[in-house]
């Protein structure tokens, strides 16, 4: 680590199989306002039930986590070397599963270091928040303004968590139990998402990728989905009804049930689905 790091600790935690591993270990990255919390809800047990050493990184400064008072010191360099130094942990290169940001962050940590695959579920483009972001304000523009306020680090009602989240369809109690675990984000990686990076498509030439989207998401909507895909040379996966967390919404299971089978084909995992 450079000597001029913020990092002084990187968090993760796991869910081993309770038989032998069976196929590559997984390490989820989690998005924007959230924390590694997210994927232990169904992921990584789901993970580790079937095989899978399951890893997830807190991002610097999580709630509850000790350099939390220092949130706003963090950049979105600062997010990609923590995930670079969990990558490190592992004994053998990890499947790297990110979600929104965390998308974008195990894209870019995959041109840096070995991976067994990439899986980008509702990702950040590589060409940046921008362009999704000015669908919202034409297309739904209360709630763009709801999720700039929230951007600036104002508590959000649990109707614009729900609209920016979850399906309409996903129980009040639910959302209620999701908004209460979010916590406010460095402005300054929120705002270096608005940029884009220019993807080394020859670095991660050969990797399996699985790119997947939501049909209800509002933040990073299907097109732009197609388009991430598009970069890497794939076709996308869009589930019907999801909003943007898929990790946490009632469908849940059908993605991941995507994701362990796409191990499979890859020769991920010995498990059967």
């Amino acid at each position: 680590m450079m000597s001029d790091s913020k990092l002084t600790d990187v968090h993760l935690i796991e869910r081993l199989p309770e038989a032998s591993s069976t196929g590559a270990p997984i390490l989820f990255v989690h998005g924007a306002f959230a924390g590694a919390w997210c994927w232990d809800e169904h992921f990584m047990p789901y993970f580790a039930q079937r095989g899978h050493v399951a890893r997830a990184v807190d991002l610097p400064g999580r709630r509850g986590r000790p350099d939390f008072a220092h949130l706003q010191d963090f950049a979105l360099s600062d997010y990609l070397e923590a995930v670079l130094i969990a990558i490190d942990q592992f004994d053998q290169p990890p499947v790297l599963v990110g979600h929104s940001m965390g998308g974008q962050l195990a894209w870019r940590a995959s041109e840096e270091r070995d991976v067994a695959g990439l899986v980008l579920m509702a990702s950040v483009p590589p060409t940046g928040l921008a362009a999704p972001a000015m669908e919202l304000l034409v297309s739904r523009p209360s709630l763009f303004w709801d999720v700039a306020a929230i951007h600036a680090g104002e508590a959000g009602s649990i109707e614009s968590v729900q609209a920016a989240l979850f399906s309409d369809t996903t129980d009040k109690a639910l959302v209620e139990k999701y908004a209460a675990r979010m916590q406010h984000e460095s402005q300054a990686a929120v705002a270096g998402l608005y940029l884009p990076f220019m993807p080394n498509i020859l670095s991660i030439w050969g990797t399996p990728i699985f790119v997947q989207g939501a049909e209800k998401d509002s933040l990073i909507p299907p097109a732009h989905v197609h388009w991430t895909a598009s970069l890497a040379g794939k076709l996308a996966k869009i589930y019907n009804g999801m909003g943007h967390g898929m990790m946490l919404e009632d469908g849940w299971q059908s993605v991941a049930d995507e994701i362990l089978a796409w191990c499979v084909d890859n020769d991920l995992s010995e498990q059967a689905v």
